[in-house]
């Protein structure tokens, strides 16, 4: 049946300064009590489990839509560079509420193992698998990958899947070489990110990475250098940065309209006008961003 398992895996070389071990604090505070649980179900997942920016098919498409749309391209992709066999072993890094984990199994009957720093999302994830039906496909094991991954998943897995979770990590290029230590010859690597575009100044992208617990946002061609010294190989990059300015503009819509019923699940007014304040800018820097990119 479905699982947690909670292990030490701290790796020598991992978890030595301060930074690595503040952001796994921080991204805990930010997204694993009940009452942010609750808030970025229904402002990033429309009630859903795929809590991450959307990209859209249809102008009639909510956030909800979206965000599974951005799973299934994902997954179409991972499908298309090496086609997914049942029974593959996947490891869904920091697979939150287990939506992407959900689709996946559903698709290709994979066995997912889900390594997430937030116990109840964790508890969320197995307890919706059990409701599906797939609890013999999927484990989770919580931990931070920013103290490594558990030295003995070396060449374990065929996937390694993860949505907009490198943004956390305090050490990207670190990261990587996990990665790459944890697949097997072969394996593939299927990642997305809100990154800052080429060239953007720092300062721009400040009020975006002090909400979302980042320290550095990482950048297309930053990361495209990271991937070689890693020693993988790119085979695709999709820019879908289009759709931002919709989903910001969408997840303030959810704010707005959702904002008595958030009151009632205990965040706070000055919760709630914070992420409209920014909100409000996000949706004004990409419209700013894409007319000095269309002049």
């Amino acid at each position: 049946g479905a699982s947690e398992v909670v292990a030490d895996h701290r790796r020598r070389g991992f978890g030595t300064t301060s930074t690595d071990s503040d952001v796994g604090t921080m991204v805990v505070e930010q997204y694993d009590s009940e009452q942010t649980r609750k808030f970025y179900q229904t402002v990033m997942g429309g009630g859903g489990n795929d809590i991450h920016f959307g990209v859209f098919k249809s102008a009639d498409e909510g956030v909800r839509e979206a965000a599974a749309n951005t799973t299934e391209l994902m997954l179409d992709l991972m499908h298309w560079i090496k086609p997914v066999a049942p029974d593959a072993e996947v490891l869904d890094l920091g697979s939150g509420h287990g939506g992407a984990t959900h689709t996946m199994v559903q698709r290709f009957g994979t066995q997912n193992l889900c390594f997430n720093i937030g116990s109840e999302q964790n508890d969320m994830n197995l307890e919706t698998c059990a409701t599906l039906g797939i609890g013999n496909k999927v484990s989770c094991h919580r931990g931070d990958f920013n103290l490594g991954l558990p030295e003995e998943w070396s060449q374990r897995f065929d996937y390694v899947y993860s949505c907009e979770v490198f943004c956390h990590a305090a050490d990207k290029p670190a990261l990587l070489a996990e990665v790459r230590r944890v697949l097997k010859p072969g394996g593939v690597l299927v990642f997305s990110d809100i990154m800052g575009a080429d060239g953007v100044a720092e300062e721009i992208l400040r009020p975006f990475t002090d909400r979302n617990t980042t320290t550095v946002m990482g950048r297309p061609n930053e990361y495209r250098y990271q991937i070689k010294e890693a020693a993988l190989r790119e085979v695709c990059y999709v820019d879908m940065s289009q759709n931002l300015e919709e989903f910001f503009g969408l997840m303030l819509k959810q704010v707005e309209e959702n904002y008595d019923a958030l009151l009632n699940e205990g965040l706070t007014d000055d919760y709630l006008l914070n992420w409209i304040n920014s909100l409000s800018d996000r949706v004004k820097v990409n419209h700013m961003l894409r007319v000095i990119n269309t002049y």
